[in-house]
């Protein structure tokens, strides 16, 4: 999962502190932390934090904060670029020294900019600090399935994956934002850009936040709308062909989700979605049976295990289940 938080402020707090604030999140990331303190121009100061679950490098050369081989970028980032093999392959000029897709980030922005966020297929949230042009860049991923939140305090801003670190900034207020309190007792949540502090905003699925010297800009770079307007004005052929296109489109898709230097499994319902991407992670493994697993209930009407198991036994996965009382 991982888990992100810093701050760019003229008021600078102790690594002891910033690492408090990476510690609330020791769930998020339980194999490794690490902080950094360093000096921006215009009397700033960055705080950089981790906290990492292993998934791609399990070696040190993963470590966050991570810097560029120029030394020029440092990025906190959680999630993962599922196509950083490809790109690795078009970012060959650059001196890797790890197989992370977190160094593919700092390659790809040291050759396209900020537009590198347009060739990454995947999830993720990160924190970019460019020392040569002093611009911190906060970026959440096109459907936003990374949490990322900022809050913003004159012409300071500190960020992080969850509320809880930026709770533990010193000083933080801690004022209830009421205007969202009876959108929360409706919907039971609060909605981007919302957040339940006041002055605390949530960074928006697709968008890109840049703040410079106090300076704070918004773009989004991504809208499932007009994605979705874009793809429908292209010709669909027959029925067939529009399967046939959208079996490759998802057996891709779970392929590059595949790619670990830890073991991967799947979650198993017994409804539509997982079984589905279940069988095509089946398919591509071939005679290696998937790790599947699901949760039973005793109480016949919430139990779904039994769904999952019928899939399980169909696919051929090696199956688990644990019934919870």
């Amino acid at each position: 999962m991982c888990g992100i938080c810093g701050f760019i402020s003229k008021k600078c707090i102790t690594r002891d502190q910033l690492k408090t604030m990476n510690d609330t999140m020791l769930h998020r990331g339980p194999n490794d932390s690490g902080e950094e303190i360093f000096d921006a121009a215009g009397g700033y100061y960055v705080g950089m934090a981790h906290r990492r679950l292993s998934i791609l490098d399990l070696s040190m050369l993963g470590h966050q904060p991570m810097h560029s081989c120029d030394d020029r970028l440092a990025i906190v980032y959680n999630g993962e670029i599922y196509n950083f093999l490809e790109l690795k392959e078009e970012l060959k000029d650059y001196p890797f020294q790890s197989n992370c897709d977190t160094e593919v980030i700092l390659a790809a922005y040291l050759k396209w900019g900020i537009s590198c966020v347009n060739y990454f297929q995947g999830m993720f949230a990160f924190a970019l600090y460019d020392k040569k042009t002093d611009e911190l860049y906060l970026v959440r991923d096109r459907i936003g399935k990374k949490p990322l939140y900022y809050w913003i305090d004159g012409e300071n801003l500190v960020y992080a994956s969850e509320l809880k670190p930026i709770m533990c900034y010193p000083d933080f207020p801690r004022t209830i934002n009421k205007s969202v309190i009876k959108r929360y007792m409706y919907q039971q949540c609060v909605n981007e850009p919302y957040s339940i502090f006041e002055n605390v905003y949530k960074v928006e699925p697709g968008q890109m936040i840049k703040f410079h010297r106090g300076n704070i800009k918004k773009r989004k770079y991504w809208d499932i709308a007009k994605a979705y307007a874009e793809k429908k004005q292209e010709h669909v052929g027959t029925y067939e062909e529009a399967k046939e296109e959208l079996k490759e489109i998802l057996k891709d898709s779970v392929r590059k989700r595949m790619i670990a230097d830890v073991p991967v499994g799947a979650f198993l319902s017994g409804g539509y979605d997982s079984s589905l991407v279940t069988a095509l992670a089946q398919d591509i493994s071939g005679n290696t049976p998937v790790k599947t697993y699901s949760i039973g209930f005793h109480e016949e009407r919430y139990n779904e295990a039994k769904y999952a198991k019928e899939v399980a036994k169909h696919l051929g996965t090696d199956h688990t289940e644990l019934y919870i009382d």
